[in-house]
Parts: structure tokens; C-alpha cells; sequence
């Protein structure tokens, strides 16, 4: 191991303790509750970041810091704060349609998180991952590929379609999110979305791996 996986693991580490810990969980889900955007912005900004640099850390072999990268941590930043009002749009919607009927399952936590998995990801969960490849390529084509404006026409040209639908929508979907969203939404609501955070590690881990 390297001086760097010490320090990555050693921020997870604190990440985690700082969620458990008996003597910092109060204040962890106080500031969960009163600040849910800010600390959707914190988490996601943190901890998907962290999913990204340990992915190329697999991949490559080592510790590289990817071209763009403050820009891609906000742009994670910001779909942190997206992720935080979608679980609530979404879990109270499913609430609302299994108490009116609509949805079978009434009283079963197992029914109203697997709903709420399912529908998010079949319909949230594709045009979110499309607007965020096309940001990413977009990040990518100034910092990699040096082009100063690029073109819309350009980021949709080079983006790869073809492993977003074959593998992303149609693999992933149904395989990973749905399942992991599932056991998510059975947590209690204030630590879905750092759940949500860390599952972007373990899907790159997952990713990278297979990659290897």
C-alpha cells in the first residue's frame, strides 16, 4: 500500500465516525435535518470525489489527480444538492400513492423502498446520468483535450452513447442502483443521502475492478 491509500482510507475512516460515533451522531443528524442542501453539497462534494480519485487510483496503479477536478467535484457538489430534493420528492411521493391505493404494499417498508428505488432510477435516474456525462465530457474536452469552447454538438459527438445505454441504463440500473437504493430508502431518512454518496465509491471500486 501506498502513502496514499493510508490517507484516503483514513478520510472515509473519519467520515464514518463522524456518522457513528456516539459523541458526534447527535450533531450529525441535527445538521442533516436543519441543513439538508448543504450537507447534500458536503457529502456528495466529499465523498463521490473520493469515488473518483480511488477508481483511477485501481485503474492506474496509483494516485493521479484527473485534469478538471475542482470542477468535477462541484459539479458532484451541486448533484448532491439534486440527489437531497429528489430522496424526498420521490420517497413521499411513493408514500402518498401506496396510502391512495395507486401502489400495492401498504405497511411494508420493503414495498415503499423498492418503489421508490425503481421508479427514481427509471425515471430521475437516466436524465440524471445522461446531463452529468455530458458535463463530465464537456470538463474533459477543455482540460484533456485542450478545446476552449466546445460546442454542444461536439460534447454530444464525443461522448460515448453507446456504453451509456448498453451499459449504464440497461445493466446498472436494474443490476446495481435499484437493488442498493432499495436497501437505502429502508434507512432512516437522515442518512440516505451519505449512503447515497458513498455507494458512488463503491460502484467505481466495483467498476475499476472489473476494468482491471
Amino acid at each position: 500500500m501506498k502513502k496514499g491509500d493510508f490517507v484516503w482510507l483514513g478520510v472515509i475512516g473519519l467520515v464514518i465516525f463522524y456518522i457513528v460515533s456516539p459523541w458526534t451522531n447527535e450533531l450529525f443528524l441535527r445538521q442533516t435535518s436543519s441543513h439538508p442542501y448543504i450537507g447534500g453539497f458536503i457529502k456528495f462534494g466529499i465523498l463521490a470525489t473520493m469515488g473518483e480519485l480511488v477508481s483511477i487510483r485501481i485503474k492506474k496503479g496509483e494516485w493521479i489527480k484527473p485534469k478538471g477536478l475542482k470542477w468535477k467535484t462541484l459539479i458532484w457538489a451541486l448533484i448532491g444538492v439534486l440527489i437531497t430534493l429528489m430522496f424526498s420528492l420521490y420517497s413521499r411521493g411513493v408514500i402518498g400513492s401506496i396510502e391512495a391505493g395507486y401502489l400495492p404494499g401498504k405497511g411494508s417498508s420493503l414495498a415503499f423502498a423498492f418503489f421508490t428505488a425503481a421508479i427514481m432510477n427509471l425515471s430521475f435516474g437516466p436524465v440524471f446520468m445522461g446531463l452529468h456525462k455530458i458535463s463530465d465530457t464537456y470538463i474533459d474536452l477543455i482540460f484533456v483535450e485542450k478545446v476552449k469552447k466546445p460546442t454542444l454538438d461536439l460534447v454530444l459527438k464525443t461522448a460515448d452513447w453507446n456504453s451509456f445505454v448498453k451499459f449504464t441504463l440497461i445493466k446498472t440500473i436494474p443490476l446495481f442502483w435499484i437493488p442498493v437504493h432499495t436497501a437505502t430508502f429502508m434507512m432512516p431518512s437522515e442518512y440516505r443521502i451519505v449512503a447515497a454518496a458513498m455507494l458512488s465509491i463503491a460502484l467505481g471500486i466495483i467498476l475499476s475492478t472489473a476494468k482491471k
